[in-house]
């Protein structure tokens, strides 16, 4: 069997998924796939190699396993395998399929933005769960191995993976509207800045946790049952900002207010293939995720900058958890080469990073999760590219 799954790219609601607001993302030409096969042996059992990683062969009983829950950032792909094992067998309805030999490889950049860990528990659940799997069931499984092998993490990653080319996805209620924008000649790139980055150890947690305290603050001060902070609305912001807010969860609040504004003109924009207005919304989110919500890093803010700059560029923004990471920007595809050119004159060679290669790198919207049947050939990782 040979599940697939991409990363994906978000284009614009950061930080919205946990906070219950709308996201548009969506999914790239970049995989994660899982060979699997069944072995001989006892149940229980899974041999794992991580093969493009150059990890050790590793055997897991998945029974070790219940109720496992990292503590820190993952330190191996293979807590995912854990965290999912564990996910699972608190599921009565589910099972995974054991002994089974699994092998993963991909080309979605790690620390990169692209949620490479989404797509490998995407991916994942599809080849070891023994059951036929709904998509928010699906969703919320590989959400769940993520928590637990130390990824915090809310479910737009996962959903843009499953559901596949461009989505406006609704965190509140987990439903997914798939969008047909037409780019023309235009093409979205993701810049690297040379800064990795992983949720477990970036501002995320610190986000969920303020994030948390603004959805306490609100309830008590409105004595309202306000269902998630993205339906805070802004005369209620004005309210808290008097009377229980503290500043700097005022700040937070204002982004994640005005970000849900923004991905509704988004919506908009795409549909009527405004892209000279939907760039500048692009640039406005970076802005804000910087500023009032502190997620990005100084060198991505740094790349940014010197990405505007660039002659035909419409918008460009920090993207993801931040911390680090990638820089997304919106320009004419046959600026693309120009763009890059740029960046090596300047930001990469300021930071000595012209010696790498896939700095710049076009994505094209692609399809969703799927499973084939493939056969498994022991030792060979070919058929994982």
């Amino acid at each position: 069997m040979r599940a697939i799954a991409p990363g994906r790219i978000e284009l614009l609601g950061n930080h919205l998924d946990y906070n219950g607001g709308p996201v548009l993302a969506a999914a790239i030409d970049r995989v994660l796939t899982v060979l699997a096969r069944d072995i001989d042996g006892q149940p229980g059992r899974l041999r794992l190699v991580a093969a493009d990683l150059g990890t050790n062969l590793e055997e897991l009983e998945v029974t070790a396993f219940n109720g496992w829950r990292h503590r820190a950032p993952p330190g191996s792909p293979f807590d995912y395998v854990r965290g999912l094992a564990a996910a699972v067998q608190e599921r009565p309805e589910l099972s995974l399929r054991t002994p089974l030999e699994v092998s993963f490889a991909g080309d979605v950049p790690i620390g990169f933005g692209l949620s490479s860990s989404a797509a490998l528990c995407v991916a994942l659940a599809s080849a070891l769960v023994q059951q036929p799997l709904e998509v928010k069931q699906w969703v919320l499984l590989a959400q769940e191995a993520e928590h637990r092998a130390g990824t915090p993490c809310g479910t737009m990653d996962q959903s843009a993976s499953v559901a596949g080319g461009v989505i406006r996805f609704d965190a509140a209620t987990l439903t997914v509207e798939h969008l047909h924008p037409d780019l023309g000649t235009l093409a979205f790139v993701v810049a690297d800045s040379g800064v990795d980055r992983s949720l477990g150890a970036s501002a995320y947690p610190t986000r969920v946790e303020e994030a948390r305290q603004i959805l306490e603050t609100a309830r008590r001060v409105l004595e309202e049952d306000v269902p998630d902070v993205a339906a805070i609305g802004r005369m209620q912001m004005e309210r808290l900002t008097r009377e229980g807010l503290s500043p700097l969860l005022a700040r937070r609040l204002r982004h994640i207010i005005t970000e849900t504004e923004r991905v509704e003109l988004g919506v908009a924009a795409l549909r009527a293939a405004d892209w000279q207005t939907f760039g500048r919304l692009m640039t406005a989110s970076g802005r804000s995720s910087a500023t009032d919500y502190d997620v990005s890093h100084p060198r991505v803010e740094e790349l940014v900058r010197d990405i505007l700059r660039v002659e035909g560029v419409l918008g460009a923004r920090m993207m993801g958890g931040g911390g680090g990471g990638t820089a997304l920007a919106l320009l004419p595809g046959d600026q693309v080469a120009a763009l890059e050119s740029s960046l090596r004159q300047g930001y990469y060679a300021r930071y000595a990073m012209n010696d790498r290669e896939d700095l710049v790198q076009p994505c094209s919207f692609a399809p969703g999760a799927r499973v084939e049947t493939a056969p498994f050939k022991h030792g060979s990782t070919d058929e994982t590219r």
